[in-house]
């Protein structure tokens, strides 16, 4: 199963920008600090000076006794050299009391603390719990990392992830998988996952699988109240074999059960639908995967071949992807500003400008979004409106995904996606759990959903048609047009 399985995406900052990546290294197993020396401070990091330990140019055993004449100058020497040991110690030690804690900030201060608190806990459970049999290491470990990174509530975003996920993640973001074709969406309230929407050709598609379906069970097991990693692991399998998934479909009184193959699904990213009667093209971008800004352009050409003068930018239920791609497509309809702000941990704000290689800065454009556009979905929707290019429409707010995320990764070929800056938008202003408002509040109706290009196409869908539908968001965005 791979992230097109789960709404969320990441923008991840790839090619020669990466900045370095620190050392792996396994912090369950650093030294401990070292011991108390008698008189000394605990975890002090020089040993007091032991006058019996051999010093330079004090000849050891087996060497020739200095001539007695030189016994008197070697003792005064010695004793000199033992005061200024002495005298460095307690001074340094003196220093460390009087200005140690002006020199570390309290940051540092805890960290050391509350790494030690990890390392203990591990030690105890290691050397005393009495059912060894349940001691596993790696589990731990990887429970360990999770709470750590969930702690920082960085919703959505900053995650952990196994070996296979980290596999997953590469090779969706390349545009191919192995899976069955769907996104998942968990309610925060009910725990219930459902479907978000299906992947246009895709298995679960052509399975009759519907967004708003809740899954009950995946192979027999019950999934109710299951997180979306642990679902997609069961959904995930190799190609040519079946997966059968039990779902309730709202409406309907009676589960309903299908049986599908997975297969090697090449996702469409930018999908078309060309509208004669309004020449307007309704664009849809599914995911920010490598190479969508050029896939892009090539419908935007299209469109115009057609007689487009008109556009709607459809990213409902875009999950994100590279923010490269997204400062691309931004660039194609601004022609002078920024994308997006990057403000680092230290308050630092970088802003991000457009590239200069635009398409279209001049012809009426419309974005649809909803509360499943998220991350570089977000970054394109902002920069679009607080540059005054496109006139927003849909849910009352976006994801609110408001980190831009570095991948560190780790010793076994897990990895931690760590939010390193936050981004605002082009105005300032920090999306993160509150999303991108649009410029015009439009709800889908309880059972409608979101007409997409792909839709259009298959259904052979006309101005009248598309109209007549409940897609009451894409409506308003086609009146939107008709009046600007």
């Amino acid at each position: 199963m791979s992230r097109y399985d789960d709404p969320r995406w990441y923008e991840e900052q790839h090619g020669n920008s990466m900045p370095p990546q620190p050392p792996a290294y396994d912090d369950l197993n650093q030294l401990p600090p070292p011991p108390a020396q008698p008189g000394g401070m605990p975890g002090f990091p020089y040993a007091p000076y032991n006058p019996y330990q051999q010093q330079p140019g004090v000849p050891q055993a087996g060497h020739q006794r200095p001539k007695r004449r030189n016994l008197g100058r070697i003792f005064a020497q010695a004793l000199t050299l033992v005061a200024l040991v002495v005298l460095a110690f307690f001074g340094g030690w003196f220093a460390h009391q009087l200005f140690g804690n002006s020199f570390s900030t309290p940051s540092s201060t805890d960290s050391r603390a509350y790494s030690n608190l990890i390392q203990q806990a591990w030690n105890v459970i290691d050397q005393h719990y009495v059912d060894r049999k349940a001691v596993n290491y790696k589990d731990m470990s990887y429970s360990a990392i999770r709470s750590m990174v969930d702690s920082l509530k960085d919703r959505g975003h900053t995650r952990f992830m196994t070996p296979q996920e980290v596999q997953s993640e590469n090779q969706q973001l390349s545009g191919k998988f192995i899976g069955i074709g769907i996104y998942l969406h968990q309610d925060p309230k009910t725990k219930d996952l459902s479907i978000a929407s299906t992947i246009p050709g895709a298995p679960a598609e052509g399975a009759g699988l519907k967004r708003g379906d809740i899954l009950l069970s995946v192979n027999g097991q019950d999934v109710r109240g299951k997180d979306t990693t642990t679902v997609s692991q069961l959904i995930k399998g190799d190609a040519g074999t079946s997966v059968t998934i039990k779902v309730q479909r709202p409406g309907q009184n009676q589960p309903l059960t299908f049986k599908i193959e997975r297969k090697e699904i090449n996702v469409p990213s930018v999908i078309m639908h060309y509208i004669p009667e309004e020449h307007v093209a309704h664009i849809q971008i599914v995911q920010f995967t490598n190479g969508v800004s050029d896939q892009l352009r090539t419908a935007l050409q299209q469109a115009k071949d057609k007689g487009a003068k008109k556009y709607i930018l459809d990213l409902r239920d875009n999950p994100g992807g590279y923010l490269n791609e997204a400062t691309q497509i931004a660039s194609m309809f601004v022609k002078s500003g920024n994308v997006l702000i990057e403000k680092n941990s230290t308050g630092q704000e970088t802003p991000v400008p457009v590239t200069g290689n635009t398409i279209d800065t001049q012809s009426t454009l419309v974005v649809l979004v909803n509360a499943n556009s998220a991350s570089a979905a977000e970054i394109v929707t902002a920069a679009l409106k607080d540059n005054n290019r496109a006139f927003v429409i849909g849910d009352p707010h976006t994801f609110g995904t408001g980190t831009v995320l570095q991948q560190y990764s780790l010793s076994d070929g897990s990895a931690i996606l760590l939010g390193v800056q936050e981004w605002l938008t082009p105005k300032g202003k920090f999306i993160r759990d509150n999303g991108v408002e649009p410029n015009q509040v439009v709800k889908l109706p309880g059972s409608g959903a979101p007409l997409t290009p792909a839709d259009e196409n298959s259904g052979n869908y006309s101005l009248q048609k598309i109209l007549g539908s409940s897609d009451t968001q894409l409506i308003a965005a086609l009146k939107y047009l008709q009046n600007h």
